[in-house]
């Protein structure tokens, strides 16, 4: 039943605060003894880097490490009770207790004395050569190329089967299957076999004596139990070979890194358990938590987690009216129960490697994960997970830590469009180089079948996207960084190159550029369709995890261009995906954080409705030839619809391995250049403002600060950007406006900054929260969850350098930290900051080096 409150306000900030302590100070093991099978990327010392592992469990405190694309047993591992397989390094594992402690970029190594099994060659195969060769393609020197598909043999899927994970795979039309159990006396490793021709099994590596139905070496003895499987030592390599037959085969390897131990007999096959999470969480629905003109936001209660499971949401999928389910980062996947003020929690599924999004086909949900596209069925009808399907492993995800799988959605047909991070990583430095591996920083279609791969868009930084389920339309945005002057909004059409790490004289360009000060990490964009917001029908729905806020961007349906609107909703949240609810129309946002963000909420679900009140932000905009349209939902106060209410400034950007990019004049200083700007003119139903433009050139950013105010609402400044390529004439008639009579002659510069204006550290203050300073940098000396420096105690203090040098953090040391950041990296630290030069001016400069001061 769900809980009955009288208080429900105080309780909800109660229960998000009890849920955030318990999630964080009393987080339950990461690998949780509930569940058998955990995917993870992984170093496996001598038995190689695996970027697609699956850590099953052989006993209470043993694990074998399957590497997924050889279909091997790579290691079996003993790190002792209680005590993790692998090294938590990963970002979802060094995150869990700490929430900003941000993620290795090497694999994680697994435990020192695991045992090597199976060497880094296939693991299965129908003749001797299938074995001997890896027949996969090798980009560089880049570990991840993906599975042994096109020589018929992948992965299935896994069972959960009690505490025992039930590897599925085929080889031609074979169907294996293969679980394990320990005990003091050694690994065994089941085999089920379906009936076909003989197979062979890569064993071990080593030099090997075999007698009969066992063989030995200097670190590893092996029996079999089977009289069709016979042992043979090739090439260094222990391959077993099983006999053709017309009935299934079942047969058990046992091995012991002491004696050898009799294999003994082979147990059926595991079955499906009892389920483990019957138990569902309640919570409530805290309205509105924060609202503004026209638009409202409840949040969603997190569950209060007996088994001590952090819940951070990557994403979620409506299952329909009253039913949702929702990804964490750390693997899990909840279903949601909803009614109009409670939700029931209730988990699933876990151990999935990172996924950050999810989806449904056919009422079946699908993620995506480092492992690859996992569908999760239910075979039992209990409401759990029992077995975890690789719908498609064809992504060669790399072991690199920041090819995260980052975007995905399904299609009308079943198809699945999917992207991953293309950042590399180099030894223990991210580089700004392109990957070698072309699925990197791509965007993919996936056949609805699983087996066949198309990229459509590559060489992308961090590419999320949004596909337009009326018309098809994809855009991705992209986060300012190395080759990304400032983050943007482009189009993805076959063969879109983006030309992250190489000067590429074919890359698209965007539709629009997005200023850093307004957002430098842009989430999944969200075409909007069928909400209770009707005025935004349409739009494109931009999510900022850097800020928690969200953009209106309108692309022109052809050519390079288009607006940015700040709506003026600040969710509070690192929001990563929206959804629209197939009922009542509300958008909801899930989202946690990692990596630097303004939000104030570690992690959270959201629901953005509608209220009575009209928005009172823009809600379209648009360039003609002869100027800008910017359009609200709501008649304007006519006094506020004047040219003195306008001030126009652009700027471009370069593009470069640098991280970002000034501001520059088309000279090719840094700063801005004026623009002038003429009448401005009411539409018929006064709800748009044409502005007068003459001469409008192409140019990659104009900012329209404008004072214009729908009736009744207070007067204040806000600002549109659009990027302007070869805009079309304007059509009066069907904009809504009366042939106006434009004088060029009118145009004038207005509202130009005071050069009398006063430095200060209270406007140091707002334009170190305005820009994401403090997003970056502490001002109480914390370090976790910054990417920057503190700030507290900066000033005077002695700074060392990457390079090894030193240098008192003065005025001058300052300024250039700002204007020039990747001149010197303090020690500790890597660049992950963009060029303010050409953003501040002198006065804005010193407001900030006399915050910096005060924070002593």
């Amino acid at each position: 039943m769900f809980l009955s409150l009288p208080k429900r306000r105080t309780w909800c900030r109660w229960f998000a605060s009890a849920a955030a302590m318990m999630s964080i100070a009393a987080a339950a093991p990461f690998f949780d003894p509930t569940m058998p099978v955990y995917g993870s990327p992984l170093d496996g010392r001598e038995a190689g880097v695996i970027p697609r592992g699956l850590l099953i469990r052989a006993g209470e405190d043993e694990w074998v490490i399957f590497d997924q694309d050889l279909l091997r047993p790579a290691l079996w591992t003993r790190p002792g009770k209680g005590k993790p397989p692998i090294a938590l390094v990963t970002m979802s594992q060094a995150s869990w207790e700490k929430p900003t402690q941000k993620g290795g970029i090497v694999p994680p190594p697994a435990d020192a004395g695991s045992v090597p099994l199976a060497p880094p060659l296939p693991g299965v195969g129908l003749k001797p050569e299938d074995l001997f060769k890896d027949p996969r393609p090798v980009y560089g020197t880049e570990t991840g190329r993906g599975g042994l598909d096109a020589s018929g043999r992948r992965l299935l899927g896994y069972q959960i089967a009690g505490k025992s994970g039930v590897l599925h795979y085929e080889c031609g039309s074979v169907l294996v299957r293969e679980w394990y159990e320990s005990d003091r006396k050694g690994l065994r490793r089941h085999l089920a076999v379906g009936p076909g021709e003989e197979l062979l099994f890569t064993v071990a590596a080593g030099e090997f004596e075999i007698q009969s139905a066992a063989a030995s070496s200097a670190k590893l003895n092996l029996a079999v139990n089977h009289p069709g499987m016979k042992l043979e030592a090739r090439e260094g390599i222990l391959i077993a070979r099983l006999a053709a037959s017309k009935q299934e085969r079942r047969v058990t390897l046992s091995y012991s890194d002491e004696k050898a131990v009799a294999a003994g007999n082979t147990p059926a096959v595991p079955t499906a358990g009892p389920a483990r999470w019957a138990k569902a969480s309640d919570a409530v629905i805290d309205d509105s938590t924060r609202s503004g003109p026209g638009w409202v936001i409840d949040r969603i209660g997190l569950p209060m987690n007996p088994s001590g499971r952090r819940v951070r949401p990557a994403d979620l999928v409506f299952l329909g009216t009253d039913k949702a389910a929702v990804v964490t980062f750390e693997g899990d996947v909840w279903r949601l129960d909803l009614s109009a003020s409670r939700v029931r929690w209730t988990r699933i599924a876990a151990g999935l490697s990172e996924p950050l999004s999810i989806e449904q086909v056919g009422g079946v949900v699908q993620v995506f994960t480092r492992n690859g596209l996992i569908r999760l069925r239910d075979a039992n009808k209990d409401g759990e997970t029992d077995f975890y399907e690789n719908h498609s492993s064809l992504i060669h995800h790399t072991a690199g830590m920041r090819c995260y799988p980052l975007d995905m959605e399904v299609d009308e047909e079943g198809r699945t469009w999917c992207s991953t991070g293309g950042i590399v990583t180099g030894g223990k430095l991210l580089t700004n180089q392109a990957s070698p591996n072309p699925h990197a920083g791509s965007i993919m279609m996936i056949s609805a079948d699983g087996k066949k791969l198309e990229i459509v868009g590559a060489h992308a930084r961090e590419p999320f996207f949004g596909r337009d389920p009326v018309s098809g339309r994809i855009v991705m945005s992209e986060q300012q960084g190395n080759w990304v002057p400032s983050s943007g909004i482009y189009p993805v059409t076959p063969g879109s190159d983006f030309g992250y790490g190489s000067e590429s004289p074919r890359r698209t360009l965007p539709v629009v550029w997005i200023p850093h000060d307004q957002d430098s990490s842009s989430a999944s964009p969200m075409w909007v369709r069928g909400s209770a917001f009707k005025a935004w029908e349409g739009g494109l729905l931009n999510l900022s995890y850097g800020t928690g806020r969200l953009f209106m961007v309108r692309p022109a349906e052809s050519g390079r261009e288009g607006a940015v609107i700040p709506l003026g909703i600040d969710t509070g949240l690192p929001v990563l995906h929206a959804r629209v609810h197939p009922g009542d129309g509300s958008i909801w946002l899930a989202g946690f954080r990692v990596y630097d963000s303004r939000a104030a909420d570690l992690e959270g679900i959201a629901r953005l409705r509608p209220s009575r009140e009209s928005l009172e932000a823009p809600v379209d905009a648009h360039v003609v030839k002869e100027g800008v349209v910017i359009s609200f939902d709501a008649e304007l106060d006519p006094a506020t619809v004047n040219p003195d209410a306008v001030r126009a400034t652009e700027w471009q950007y370069k593009r470069s391995g640098g991280y970002g990019s000034p501001r520059l004049k088309r000279d090719g200083r840094n700063g801005n250049d004026p623009v002038a700007s003429g009448a401005t003119v009411l539409s018929k139903d006064r709800k748009q403002v044409f502005i007068h433009i003459p001469g409008l050139k192409a140019t990659m950013q104009l900012e329209i600060s404008h004072g214009f105010t729908i009736k009744g609402a207070k007067v204040t400044t806000a600002s549109v950007y659009f990027t302007v390529s070869d805009p079309p004439a304007a059509d009066w008639a069907s904009l809504g406006f009366e042939v106006p009579k434009l004088d060029p002659s009118l145009a004038v510069v207005h509202g130009a900054v005071s050069a009398d204006a006063k430095p200060s550290v209270e406007w140091g203050k707002d334009l170190s929260a305005r820009y994401g300073c403090i997003a970056c940098h502490s001002i109480d000396g914390a370090k976790e969850g910054h990417s920057g420096p503190t700030w507290k105690g900066l000033f005077g203090s002695q700074r060392r350098f990457t390079n090894g040098k030193s240098a008192d953090a003065n005025d001058a040391y300052l300024i250039e930290s700002i204007l020039e950041p990747g001149k010197a990296i303090v020690e500790g630290y890597s660049l992950g900051m963009g060029s303010y030069s050409g953003i501040l001016n002198d006065a804005e400069l010193q407001s900030i080096l006399l915050y910096i001061r005060s924070l002593k």
